[in-house]
């Protein structure tokens, strides 16, 4: 998917604690929808009465109390709303991880729906773009980039605050002339993986057979960076569920091994 076609739901959920699995739920979930260019914001706020009560270690973090959740719609009622304002778009979230475990313990049965959605963790990218902050707490990266925030801590604030610091990080995306959500998605949907993958073996096969050098977009596994580079394909192999392209990196002058599904963009060289 390119970066210039896509919108974006950035979202961010409070909790009754930090373990979905062992019980806790969502109390608050909001979003921003932006466009590609991170303007034209619509917004998404709601309470969600968790029907447990919230631990004192997460109201002394989001100050949400029982009272206040007492009575509004369960999550059963509100997932579908918020699903309905993200049709179609990129979701974006600081620690992407936490947000998703949540969302995914609260749709239960109907989790794999969100295996339609690319998803972008904005924390990684702050990492990557950032390491002179120092931490990177959402508050102290909006601070670090002079972004001013409000209510921190709640859900329509932090979702508010991360939209303004991927703001940043995707026009630092762009200038380094990336182009495609799969190149910085923490997560992508089923159905784009195996098409990717399968475009990229098909095309490796390709290389090796004719002996041709590739151009490669490599993202990462570890610390998510993206790099340009041209590989000489040797071999596929397949290890710990995994395929990897045995391959001469010109960048670095040796052989190495890359995976199959963190080459995000890959073409013959012509010449």
């Amino acid at each position: 998917m390119k970066i210039a076609k896509a919108e974006f739901t950035i979202f961010d959920v409070e909790t009754t604690g930090l373990f979905p699995y062992s019980g806790d739920r969502i109390c608050e979930i909001a979003a921003v929808r932006v466009n590609s260019s991170c303007k034209n914001a619509k917004k998404f706020s709601s309470l969600v009465d968790p029907q447990r009560p919230i631990s004192y270690g997460a109201f002394s973090v989001n100050g949400i109390t029982s009272e206040m959740v007492a009575g509004e719609p369960t999550i059963d009622k509100v997932l579908p709303k918020f699903l309905n304002f993200a049709e179609g778009s990129v979701l974006v979230a600081y620690n992407a991880g936490f947000d998703l475990g949540f969302l995914e313990s609260a749709m239960g049965e109907n989790k794999d729906k969100l295996n339609d959605y690319f998803v972008i963790d904005a924390l990684a990218l702050a990492r990557r773009f950032f390491p002179d902050a120092g931490r990177y707490n959402l508050g102290t990266i909006a601070k670090h980039l002079n972004i001013k925030t409000s209510g921190e801590h709640r859900a329509l604030a932090d979702a508010s605050a991360t939209w303004k610091v991927f703001e940043k990080e995707l026009a630092m995306i762009l200038a380094e002339g990336i182009e495609d959500i799969e190149a910085i998605a923490y997560s992508r949907p089923d159905a784009a993986v195996k098409k990717v993958k399968d475009y990229r073996t098909s095309l490796i096969k390709e290389a090796i057979q004719a002996q041709k050098k590739l151009n490669i977009t490599y993202r990462s596994s570890w610390d998510n960076r993206v790099t340009k580079r041209v590989i000489t394909p040797i071999q596929i192999q397949n290890a710990y569920d995994r395929s990897y392209v045995v391959a001469f990196c010109h960048l670095k002058n040796t052989e190495r091994n890359f995976r199959i599904d963190c080459i995000v963009d890959a073409e013959m060289v012509s010449a």
